[in-house]
């Protein structure tokens, strides 16, 4: 080989080298200023606050304080109704399904209160929403809270026509026939009934101490025809009571209606001869 052509060798070989290293530069100092530039598109990103779940949640459930924090997003990621203060979301009760770290958005929250009725949200199809009145004892002391499972004793009174005894004739020997009585019954009109929502009583002072005001009905989720049942009980003048069952009762109790006759055999008051 001349040393002409040696020395074109060398040359070539040198210009690739100086290519390669300057190739390998530029490489390297893009990887050294990206940090840097994400750095400052971070800074220059405008950044605020938005509420988001601590815990998963779900249809119909209360937000509690410790249900909700807050933390920061750049501006362009918090969608449209997402709220920004915890307060806004605390004692409202939300509309579908949320995961923990879910932002808190507007549209998924209701607002049970005397004012904003926004409850149907969370009825089955087959399920009406009937307002029962808290007139009993349990509810004068404030005793039934949201959420609990209570069953509702009732006591009215029915004409009945009572069935013939056998033994009982009349002169030409037929049947006596009884005349219609009224009769006082006691039963367990619907069993396993959950408190929707409370309706308060509205304060005559807006800014007097919601805590102690008194529960002047239930909002109750209803099968519509226990619905028509209950509104005839209530219709034709009988008396509730609401019994409290455990949180976890799913018990369907089988019990006897009490009437004057059950009270006299359950006590022996039998009238001697």
């Amino acid at each position: 080989m001349s040393n002409r052509i040696k020395v074109l060798l060398l040359v070539v070989i040198g210009i690739v080298l100086i290519g390669v290293g300057v190739l390998a530069s530029i490489i390297i100092i893009q990887r050294l200023n990206l940090p840097q530039r994400n750095s400052e598109s971070q800074t220059n990103s405008v950044m605020t606050q938005v509420v988001v779940l601590t815990r998963d949640m779900f249809l119909g459930d209360k937000i509690g304080l410790a249900d909700v924090k807050t933390i920061e997003v750049p501006i362009d990621i918090a969608p449209r109704g997402a709220l920004t203060n915890t307060a806004d979301a605390i004692d409202k009760i939300i509309k579908a399904d949320l995961v923990s770290g879910e932002m808190v958005l507007q549209h998924n929250l209701a607002d049970p209160t005397n004012t904003n009725h926004d409850l149907s949200f969370i009825l089955a199809d087959e399920h009406v929403m009937m307002a029962f009145p808290a007139s009993d004892l349990m509810s004068r002391e404030n005793i039934i809270q949201r959420g609990d499972i209570i069953d509702i004793f009732a006591t009215f009174q029915e004409v009945v026509q009572t069935v013939p005894d056998n033994n009982t004739t009349t002169t030409d020997g037929t049947a006596a026939e009884q005349e219609p009585e009224a009769r006082t019954f006691t039963v367990d009109t619907f069993q396993k009934i959950s408190i929707t929502a409370l309706v308060l009583e509205t304060p005559e002072d807006p800014n007097a101490d919601q805590s102690n005001l008194r529960t002047t009905s239930y909002l109750l989720a209803l099968n519509p025809q226990d619905a028509l049942v209950l509104k005839h009980l209530k219709d034709t003048g009988a008396s509730f009571d609401l019994v409290l069952r455990a949180p976890t009762s799913s018990v369907q109790f089988d019990l006897t209606p009490v009437t004057e006759e059950y009270i006299i055999e359950f006590y022996g008051l039998q009238v001697l001869p």
